[in-house]
This record gives structure tokens, C-alpha cells and sequence, in this order.
């Protein structure tokens, strides 16, 4: 027994032993995932995160480590190996994407790319007791963290808030080659940066006495979002109908006016996929009226008979004709009874004041809520539209869990998707779209909106949409139609109108004006393959579907803060028209460049002067480019057995990943997908293909017409393949 005893002494000394390291300065305690540094009377943590980032941890009261956030993904468990590096007074970790050190002696900390390079080589910290800050000098251009704090791609500040259409994120991406994403203790209070005093010190604010500081080395926007996703998790896709046209308006009228406008959209050839229906759909009033104690006889959970008298049958009927339902949902109650129990229990934000704002965050709550809305989701409910939840940061967070455990429960492994008028870090884990707000139906509105959605895609925003057409007032009929044709390019095409102003319904705008945004609409359509497939780029590698010019082409200044055209996925220049008259200039950067309409060929870089009729879109293909056209159909679900077109934009060899699956359930998480990988060789004049994944549903393509110039050839595709074109 003795024995025993002795060798259990001499193995928990040599845990002890391995497990800190003592000097004159610091002490060093090892951590499953880093380490914890002792520097003068602050103790620091070193951290891996997520397979991807570093974690610089501070905390007053308590040893540090990672704070428990909504933002972080809790399903990446990924563990990172990592050594440790002491040589006095410099200690730190490094892993295979670089190192994260601290000098305990000057209390300096310091980022290291995987090849050595230093990025950050004079980090401080400092606390009140309330707060902490960090501080870092910061050169280069910043992008990320939203449109609240500028609408122009590069930033100087942050400014963690939500609001109607602006979001602020905690995060940049450094074009010196590296990323940085802030936690602080109160996800509802994030963290915020700021250079604008010094162009060049950056510092960090985080209220509490707690923060973390994730960063990761990241050369280029790619590698950027790669590693935000990794951190804060992959953009789920949305089901596939909701990359067709969503037309939204607020007064529908009755049951008749819907079939009236269901039945002119498909006989008028004007491809749609879902209605969104605003207040009329639940109640007979909005609830703006209505005051604190609620309203008697008020609906908050059943549907107005005025529209669906017999809801799951018309709804039913819908969806027969390819038409999904969505409607919307606040984020207060209207009933008196039940704000009565809301109160008793303590599910609304604050009992002391007169909002009828819920709190998601309260699980009570979130069951109660179940409860509430599962007979509208067995009705045959789609998906909602989440409107004026921005009364705390993470309110849309947590609302979407509701919602989307209640899909779960009641329909189960079906695709969550909503519109919200907000996000925060992390809400893209649950496949959710954010709109820019209740825009202005004018000119500079529609030129704003591309700076709003590609502001939210280099913030962790995948699925960016906007009011086409503005919410507040009419447009022109011009206006409309450009809107139309800039929204095909857009991840969610949605239109919407206030009350009281003309819808946008194409066939209300003119022979003319209807046929142009029938034009636009089934170029989207057309793309939907496309589109798709970037979607599941989005989610395998954290590449946004609409893309800043800058991504592509860093080194050009030209596009650095360009907004005004962009690209979907790598190839497609999308340059509509954003003002009255038809007339814009375009710039197409350093490659050659086709017309997608003409085929003319253009080599950049260049500025052209477009003048453009009403129906005519200015698209641009980058040489390179093999793009999966569909045919013209009239809703996302709708087969055909006409050919996938596959057109080749020749000039240097390029490849495409074009992914299908059941466009419904989440079998994709589980690879359930074809994905036919093309390849086209410049030199040979040769496209081939292979197929892999093992999802055999009957929406999958057989047959493709691969298109070269004017040179067609129709093939099967099966597992693999090639055609070879004249040279």
C-alpha cells in the first residue's frame, strides 16, 4: 500500500510539473486548449478556437477563458493541436495557422502568421474594473462589421447595435492579413472597435470585467470568411424555393384577392415561389394602438377569416401551384390575457415600462411559444417574417431558436427559414435572411441597397434581401423595373409596398414594365442552378454568394470601396442599372471579360458607358467561367425535362461545383447531395465532368447542352464525361 501511495505522489508531482512552468515574471498553466499566463498581477489566457483562431482571454475576478456566447458555434468541437513556446519573458502557443505570444515582462502580445510573419507586434490591455480595453496598432484598409457605422465597405469604427435594416458586428478582416471578432461578458452589450481617432491604433472596448479577443491570420476576404464560420458557424442554406422571387406586400385584401394575384402570376408567366403576408394575415388591426395592459379579443396565434377562412386547405392549395405561405410575426403580444401571463411569468424585457417586447432568451417563454404557433405551422406555415426585433442585440437570435425548435418538433428535419430586419453573430447557423429595412421607394434608396448587402455579407450575413421597389411610397415604374433587375442578382429576391401604395405586382406596371421584370424574373430563375450552388459554397467554405469586387481583385484601389456592381460567386459581374435615365458607367477590372447577352468580348481593366432600354440588364462573365443555366420555369420546385445548359466562357481553364439535393431537409449536412464537378481546359478545348455524392432524386439533371460561343452539344451526363469543342 505504501508503494501504491508513493508512486500516485510521484505522478501527480510530475502533472504538476508539466503542467506549469515558474519564472521570476510568470507562471504558465496548461490548459486542454492553451495556456494561462501570469504577467505582473493580470492573469491572460492563450487559446485555440474552433480549428481556426486564436483566443486572447482576460478576466478580473476569475482565471480567463473562453465566455459562453451565442455568437460562438457550440457545435464545432473542433480541438487544435498546439505546443507551447516559453523563452523568457516571451510565452505563447502555436498551432499550424500561426502563433498568439505575450512578453511578460512589457505585457506586450503579439500575432504571428503560420510562415512567421508578424501582424500584430504591439497589443495591450488595460481595465477599469468595468470594462476592459485592448488596444493594437492597425494599418491597412478594414472590412466587416456591418452598415450601421458607414455604408462604404471599408471601415474606421464599429458600432455593435441593431436597428430597422442596420446591423453592427464586432469583427473586421485587416487586408494586412488577419481577422478579429470580440466577445464580451453580455452578448446584448457586444464589444467595439474604433481607429478613427488615430489612423492607425485600433482599440477594443468591451464593458464588464471579462473579454475575448479572437483572432486568426487570414491573407485574403476568403480565408476572412473561412475563418468567421468556422468560429461562429456555417450559413445553413435556406430551402431551395426560397432562392426563387418571394412577392411580399402589406393589404392583402381577402381570400379572393389572393387566388386573384395567385392566378395572374402564373397565367401572366411571371415566375413566383411565395407570397409573404404582413399584419392582415393574424389580426384585423395592427397592434400600434394597442397599449401595455393589451387588447381583449386581440390575435396574436390564429389566422384573420377575412383571408383564410379555411386556412390549411388554401394554403394546401397554394402549394399546389408551387406557392409557399410566410407570414409575419412580432415580437410583442396584442392579446390581454395573454400579456397578463407574460407578465406573471416574467417573459417580457422589461415588466416596468410599456413595451410588449418578449424575451426569447427565457425558455419558459420559448415553450409557451411552441405551444402557441404549432397549429400554424401544421396549417402549412413555410416560414416567417420577423419584423421590429431589434429592442435587444440578440433578440433575433433567439427568437429564430424558437421558431426553428419548434420546425423541429413539428415538422421535423425541414428547412427553418425567416426574414429578419436584423442579425447578430451566430444567427446564420440557423439558415435566415436579413432585409435592409423600410427603405424609401427613390433612386438613392435602391443605389444604397447593394451597400447594405454587401456590408452584410463581408458580416457574416449569407442570405442579404431588401424591399424591391422601397417600402415607403410608390416608385416609378423605371424604378421599379431596375430594382427588379439589380434584385435578381441579390441572395433573396423579395419584393414588398407599404399599405396604401401600389403593389409590386409586375402586371399592375404596364405592358412594358411587366414584360421587363418577366425578363429579369426568369433570368433568376435560370441562374437558380447557379445560385444554388453557391449556396452550398457559402456553406462548405464560408464564401459569401454576393461578393464585393475587392474580393477578387484585391490589388486594384479601383474596386477597394466599390459597391455599385458586384459579383455572384467568382464569375458573374452583375452591373445593373441604379439610376433614372438608363445610362451608367461600368468598371470591369483587369481579365477579359463577355457580354452574357452578346457574347462580345471586353478586356478590362476598362470603363464602358452603357445606355440601357428597360429590359436590359448589364451582366458581365469572367473568362474562365463555366456557368449552369436552367430553363425558364415558373417556381423553384417546377421539373423540366429541357436540358442544363453549361456555358463555357473561354480564355483560361476554370471549374465549377455545381451541388443538388432534396432542396427541403438538412440529408445535405449529412452529404446527401450531386455534386457534378466541371472542369474546362483552354488549351484542348474540352469540358469534362464528374459526379459524386449519392443523392438520386428525380429534380436532379440528366442531360446537358454544354454551350461554347455557338457551338452546342447535347450529352447524358451520368458519373462522368466529356465534350470536346473545335479549336
Amino acid at each position: 500500500m505504501k508503494v501504491k501511495k508513493r508512486l500516485l505522489m510521484l505522478l501527480l508531482m510530475a502533472m504538476l510539473q508539466s503542467a506549469t512552468v515558474s519564472t521570476a515574471t510568470a507562471q504558465i498553466s496548461r490548459l486542454p486548449n492553451g495556456i494561462i499566463v501570469k504577467a505582473g498581477k493580470q492573469k491572460v489566457s492563450l487559446l485555440t478556437a474552433n480549428g481556426g483562431a486564436f483566443c486572447l482571454s482576460l478576466n478580473d475576478s476569475v482565471a480567463p477563458a473562453t465566455i459562453n456566447s451565442v455568437f460562438i458555434d457550440p457545435g464545432n468541437k473542433v480541438v487544435t493541436p498546439y505546443s507551447v513556446i516559453s523563452v523568457a519573458p516571451l510565452y505563447g502557443i502555436k498551432t499550424t495557422y500561426g502563433k498568439l505570444m505575450i512578453n511578460t515582462a512589457t505585457r506586450v502580445w503579439l500575432l504571428y502568421d503560420a510562415a512567421g510573419k508578424l501582424l500584430i507586434r504591439d497589443g495591450t490591455y488595460s481595465s477599469t474594473g468595468t470594462s476592459i480595453q485592448i488596444t493594437h496598432t492597425a494599418k491597412g484598409l478594414l472590412y466587416g462589421s456591418g452598415n450601421k457605422s458607414s455604408k462604404e465597405l471599408e471601415k474606421n469604427q464599429s458600432a455593435s447595435v441593431v436597428g430597422n435594416g442596420v446591423v453592427g458586428i464586432p469583427y473586421f478582416w485587416n487586408n494586412a492579413g488577419y481577422s478579429a471578432f470580440g466577445v464580451s461578458v453580455n452578448d446584448d452589450t457586444p464589444a467595439t472597435w474604433d481607429r478613427t481617432n488615430d489612423k492607425a491604433v485600433l482599440t477594443w472596448k468591451f464593458t464588464g470585467k471579462a473579454a475575448n479577443l479572437y483572432l486568426w491570420p487570414a491573407k485574403t476576404m476568403y480565408d476572412a470568411a473561412s475563418g468567421y464560420v468556422k468560429l461562429t458557424g456555417r450559413p445553413r442554406l435556406p430551402p431551395r424555393w426560397a432562392f426563387g422571387y418571394q412577392q411580399s406586400q402589406w393589404g392583402w385584401a381577402d381570400s379572393a384577392y389572393i387566388a386573384d394575384v395567385a392566378m395572374k402570376f402564373r397565367t401572366h408567366k411571371l415566375p413566383v415561389d411565395a407570397f409573404i403576408f404582413d399584419f392582415e394575415w393574424y389580426t384585423t388591426l395592427p397592434d400600434y394602438a394597442v397599449k401595455k395592459e393589451g387588447k381583449e379579443g386581440f390575435t396574436d396565434f390564429t389566422f384573420n377569416p377575412k383571408l383564410f377562412p379555411y386556412p390549411a386547405k388554401q394554403i394546401a392549395g397554394m402549394k399546389s401551384h408551387g406557392l409557399k405561405f410566410i407570414g409575419i410575426r412580432k415580437p410583442r403580444l396584442g392579446n390581454a390575457a395573454a400579456l397578463d401571463t407574460a407578465r406573471k411569468n416574467g417573459w417580457l424585457i422589461n415588466a416596468n415600462t410599456d413595451s410588449r417586447d418578449l424575451n426569447f432568451s427565457n425558455a419558459g417563454l420559448r415553450k409557451w411559444y411552441h405551444k402557441k404557433n404549432k397549429p400554424l405551422i401544421k396549417a402549412g406555415v413555410d416560414a416567417w417574417w420577423d419584423d421590429e426585433g431589434e429592442s435587444y442585440y440578440t433578440c433575433y437570435y433567439w427568437w429564430n431558436k424558437a421558431q426553428y425548435d419548434l420546425l423541429t418538433s413539428a415538422r421535423p428535419n425541414y428547412r427553418h427559414f425567416t426574414l429578419n430586419r436584423a442579425f447578430s453573430p451566430g444567427t446564420q447557423r440557423f439558415g435566415y435572411s436579413t432585409w435592409s429595412g423600410d427603405i424609401m421607394s427613390t433612386w438613392p434608396s435602391l443605389a444604397d441597397v447593394p451597400k447594405d448587402l454587401l456590408n452584410f455579407s463581408l458580416s457574416g450575413m449569407y442570405y442579404g434581401s431588401c424591399d424591391i421597389g422601397g417600402f415607403q411610397g410608390t416608385p416609378t415604374k423605371e424604378m421599379l423595373v431596375r430594382w427588379f433587375q439589380a434584385g435578381l442578382f441579390f441572395p433573396i429576391m423579395r419584393s414588398h409596398s407599404n399599405i396604401g401604395t401600389t403593389a409590386r405586382f409586375p402586371f399592375l406596371w404596364g405592358t412594358d414594365g411587366e414584360d421587363a421584370m418577366r425578363k429579369a424574373l426568369n433570368l433568376r430563375y435560370q441562374l437558380l442552378p447557379y445560385i444554388y450552388s453557391l449556396g452550398h459554397e457559402a456553406y462548405n467554405t464560408g464564401a459569401p454568394i454576393m461578393r464585393p469586387l475587392v474580393m477578387e481583385f484585391p490589388a486594384d484601389t479601383s474596386v477597394a470601396n466599390m459597391t455599385d456592381e458586384w459579383l455572384l460567386g467568382k464569375g458573374l459581374l452583375a452591373a445593373p442599372v441604379l439610376n433614372a435615365g438608363g445610362k451608367r458607367n461600368i468598371y470591369l477590372p483587369a481579365d477579359t471579360w463577355f457580354d452574357y447577352h452578346t457574347g462580345d468580348v471586353i478586356m478590362g481593366p476598362k470603363i464602358i458607358a452603357v445606355n440601357k432600354a428597360l429590359d436590359e440588364i448589364p451582366v458581365y462573365v469572367r473568362a474562365g467561367t463555366i456557368l449552369p443555366v436552367g430553363p425558364v420555369i415558373q417556381y423553384s420546385e417546377q421539373t423540366s425535362a429541357t436540358p442544363l445548359e453549361i456555358h463555357i466562357y473561354p480564355g483560361k481553364n476554370g471549374n465549377f461545383k455545381m451541388t443538388e439535393d432534396d432542396g427541403v431537409s438538412y440529408n445535405y449536412t449529412k452529404n446527401d447531395t450531386r455534386t457534378t464537378l466541371y472542369y474546362w481546359n483552354d488549351k484542348t478545348k474540352t469540358l469534362t465532368w464528374n459526379v459524386t455524392g449519392r443523392y438520386t432524386g428525380k429534380n436532379v439533371y440528366k442531360t446537358i447542352k454544354a454551350v461554347l460561343g455557338e457551338e452546342e452539344k447535347i450529352t447524358t451526363i451520368g458519373k462522368k464525361g466529356r465534350v470536346v469543342f473545335r479549336r
